[in-house]
């Protein structure tokens, strides 16, 4: 059975070769030697906060402001699947600014409540900043002709999973004890048991999670919790010491021992404003969510950052590669004739994501765009 992100990764990753060489790294042991006192700072190769951030478009300094695409047009009817950072692209230039054009326009007073068929009417004024100068500032007006259907935000299927989680909770929550039938994969429809569950209703949804691998800080090796794979829905039919419940629907293979978790509901997150980051972010991508290696468009990252270090849920955030080490075989080495310096080149960024759940040390983050593979170990800087 596909899971949800195969079918994501399909869509979003048609045009995007990815190689299993491409996740390989080198190992230390084989990488050439290079005194500490020739590593070049690289720091600022993984972005800043904007100076002016939090001021109108007119009042943001020479070479911070947006570039308008010319040949972006001036009406947009919104298409099923569509993106708000997608439809941004249509009009910028200058990519990481997306998420400005939602945030300055007191006209869209609720971006995620953009539906299909929709239409967006974008037009770009001429302001006067406090300097005097004149720059083109994006307006957009919101024509509502769509169906209240699915939103045009793509962040509300991943808002209940993953999930992330201490030993001792794991070892406490509610589980699944049998089926009725002795299934080693249960099927939608089955009937289960579950044990533990805590002041249970007849009829009410539970959510029923596997537990899977641990995760740890890339850094510093500690261990930041259990990440819980989503599976699928169950209902209790009757309650008692084991209570008896049918399983609704099944998006992951259903096990014995799964545990048992009340429905998540997050949707109160979707009203973060989603936004440039205002402080420095640094960090690494501690896992990637339903795949070993390798991410793309539409899967998931866990961050080894989160409240205590000033992630929000909202933020923008850009995702970068260490640039490899390379032989620079045309620069005089004194006194080493025999020998070839090695170089570190710059990070590069290949990929931007969104947060949108944020825990005391880690965070979730959905990826917007990749440029290629994204992979474990990857940084995390300002977009």
């Amino acid at each position: 059975m596909l899971r949800f992100s195969h079918l994501l990764w399909a869509a979003g990753v048609a045009s995007t070769t990815v190689t299993l060489a491409g996740c390989m790294t080198q190992s230390p042991a084989h990488k050439p030697a290079m005194s500490s006192a020739h590593q070049p700072n690289y720091d600022a190769y993984y972005g800043n906060p904007q100076p002016s951030a939090g001021l109108s478009f007119a009042d943001r300094p020479d070479g911070s402001g947006l570039q308008i695409n010319p040949s972006a047009p001036s009406t947009y009817v919104v298409q099923k699947g569509d993106t708000l950072w997608g439809i941004a692209r249509k009009f910028l230039n200058t990519p990481s600014y997306w998420p400005e054009i939602w945030d300055k326009n007191q006209q869209v007073k609720n971006p995620h409540q953009i539906y299909p068929g929709d239409v967006l009417y974008f037009s770009y004024n001429k302001e006067a900043g406090s300097d005097g100068s004149q720059k083109l500032v994006p307006r957009i007006r919101v024509e509502p002709k769509g169906l209240m259907g699915q939103s045009l935000v793509t962040l509300a299927p991943f808002l209940e999973w993953p999930r992330i989680m201490s030993d001792e909770a794991i070892k406490n929550s509610p589980y699944l004890l049998a089926s009725k039938d002795n299934e080693s994969l249960i099927p939608p429809g089955a009937t289960v048991y579950l044990k533990n569950l805590r002041q249970p209703r007849v009829g009410s949804r539970y959510a029923v999670y596997h537990p899977d691998k641990p995760i740890y800080d890339p850094e510093t090796n500690a261990l930041l919790g259990h990440q819980v794979v989503y599976s699928g829905y169950a209902r209790v039919d009757r309650v008692d010491s084991i209570s008896t419940a049918t399983i609704l629907d099944m998006d992951e293979a259903i096990r014995v021992g799964d545990r048992i978790l009340p429905v998540e509901r997050r949707h109160s997150e979707l009203r973060a404003p989603i936004q440039l980051p205002r402080t420095k972010i640094r960090g690494q991508i501690a896992a990637l969510y339903d795949a070993d290696y390798m991410g793309a468009n539409c899967m998931i990252i866990a961050i080894n950052r989160g409240k205590k270090h000033g992630i929000k849920p909202g933020y923008a955030v850009g995702v970068y590669t260490e640039g490899h080490r390379v032989e620079d075989q045309y620069a005089s080495f004194r006194g080493h004739a025999r020998n070839t310096p090695t170089v570190n080149l710059p990070p590069a960024k290949v990929g931007e994501a969104i947060v949108y759940s944020v825990h005391e040390n880690l965070s979730y983050a959905l990826i917007t765009e990749s440029q290629r593979e994204i992979k474990n170990g990857d940084k995390i800087g300002n977009p």
